[in-house]
Parts: structure tokens; sequence; C-alpha cells
């Protein structure tokens, strides 16, 4: 197990390990300011937008170092992998999707989509890729590179989590609200409206449990997804942020902005199990 934390006020990416201590750090250029970013496993590589110059950046996991640049031009926000190797960028700017070649690095097009496109996500089962706008949530298909579907929200989405086992598409909106759609019918089926400024979401199907962190609530709200009830809310001294399981739903990891931690807990009793310094303004979470 890896652990992988994007550390946006010092530019680097910090690598947790199974024994909860931070092995080491990849450390970046002092213009690229790493909030969100994706894995690929397989050639080990990580794939990083800069919001700053609108370069997409290439890094060997191995040898932590810069492989390659792809300039696009303005704000980047989101990158997501599919499993044909096609990367898909988030550009706040030009209101659009870039699409690269991930075997040779090649842009190879753009989609044209609604204003300010942020969590951007990938369905593989039903080759979609689902995209957040300031009032809309896109449907694209993989395949023809088309939006099929576009839902107008009174929201402001952001995030978006996938239930695979309840067929649910969960946005979180800006609003403090949480949006459940049919991952078929795209419907709206549900609005949880029992938060103040939730980010991120992460699912325990072991568990049937869903995690969110609340930023403004200072705390981590629990929910069964099966009925949507409130369990509990973790109090968190610090500003949660990311958050995610480890592959064995044993560990849930969570950023704590404010005081530059990952907060560890065991994701049976939710209990906190350790705090881990990683450096200023840890972001996403992502566990491998």
């Amino acid at each position: 197990m890896k652990i992988y934390v994007s550390n946006f006020g010092s530019n680097n990416i910090a690598i947790i390990n199974e024994q909860l201590e931070v092995e080491d750090k990849i450390y970046l250029d002092e213009n690229i300011f790493v909030h969100h970013f994706c894995i690929d496993e397989h050639d080990e590589q990580i794939y990083i937008p800069s919001g700053l110059n609108g370069i997409l950046y290439v890094m060997n996991i191995e040898n932590r170092s810069i492989i390659d640049s792809i300039s696009m031009g303005g704000n980047l926000s989101q990158v997501v992998m599919h499993s044909n190797k096609e990367l898909y960028i988030a550009n706040e700017d030009s209101n659009s999707i870039y699409i690269v070649d991930a075997k040779n690095n090649d842009p190879i097009g753009v989609i044209c989509v609604d204003s300010m496109p942020h969590g951007i996500i990938i369905d593989e089962e039903q080759k979609n890729l689902y995209v957040p706008c300031s009032n809309s949530l896109l449907v694209i298909d993989i395949l023809s590179k088309s939006i099929v579907k576009n839902i107008k929200l009174d929201f402001k989405p952001w995030h978006l989590k996938i239930n695979k086992e309840e067929n649910i598409i969960y946005i979180v909106a800006k609003n403090g609200s949480i949006i459940l759609v049919d991952r078929f019918k795209f419907e709206i089926v549900n609005i949880l409206d029992c938060f103040k400024l939730p980010v991120e979401i992460s699912i325990n199907y072991s568990k049937k449990e869903m995690y969110v962190t609340d930023f403004c609530n200072k705390s981590i709200e629990v929910l069964n997804y099966k009925n949507n009830n409130h369990i509990k809310s973790i109090k968190v001294e610090g500003r949660p942020l990311g958050i995610d399981i480890s592959k064995d739903e044993k560990k849930l990891f969570v950023s704590d902005v404010k005081n530059n931690l990952i907060k560890v807990f065991e994701a049976n009793s939710l209990e906190l199990i350790k705090d881990i310094n990683v450096d200023k303004e840890p972001t996403t979470v992502i566990c491998r």
C-alpha cells in the first residue's frame, strides 16, 4: 500500500508507506503548485495539471523526475485517466476538456463544455466521463467523445463520486448539498442538505458507509449509503479536505489542510489512529 498526497503549499507529493510513515517526497519545480493529480500504476507515472501555467506534467515515480510536459494553456484543474490510456484534463479558463494519448503524450482532441469544469470523474463500466460545471453535470461518451446528457442544476457542483453498488452519482455542491443522480437514467433521486461545505467523498462498501469531508464544519460526516441516514460526525481540529480509503477498506486517510497533516482513521471503529506530518497545504489523497 502507498498513499500519495499533494502538498500544494510546498510544491511536492508525499508518499506514505504501509507503516504509516512518509517514506519520500517528490519535489517539483517552484512553478508547479500541485493540487490534483492521477497515477498510472502500470507505467509508474504521475500526471500533474498546473493551473498556473497551463501545462500537464508527466513524472516518473521511480526516478522522481519530470519526463515530459504538455502545454495547453489556461487553468488546468483536474486530470483523470481511462483504462484505454487516454487522459482527460479539465480547463476552467477555456471551458473545455482536453484529451491526451498517454501512450505517447500527444494531444488528440478537445471537447467544449459548460462554464468552469472542475471535479471530473470516469465511469469505466459505463464508458462515460462525468463533468461538473458551474450549473450543470455533463455526461460525455468516451468512445464517441460527445456530450450525451446535460443535466441542468440549481447548485454549484464541483466534485463527484460514483457508488457502483447503488448505481448513484454523488454530486458535491458548493451550496452545501450533495445531489444523488441515477447512474443510468441521469435523474436526480435525492438531495442531502446536512452539510456546510462538503468537499470530497469516500465509500466503504464493506460497511455500506460514505464519508464526506466538510471543510467549514471541520468534520467528517458519516452516512449509511443504503438509506442516506446520518450516522455520526467526526470532529477534526483543522480543515478536512481530501479523503480516500485503502483498497482493503481498513484505513481512512484525510488531509488536514490547516495543520499540514494526514489523519488516519481505523475504518471499522472510525477512531483516529495517527496524525502524519506531510507538508504545507495537503489537498488530494490517493491510496494505491
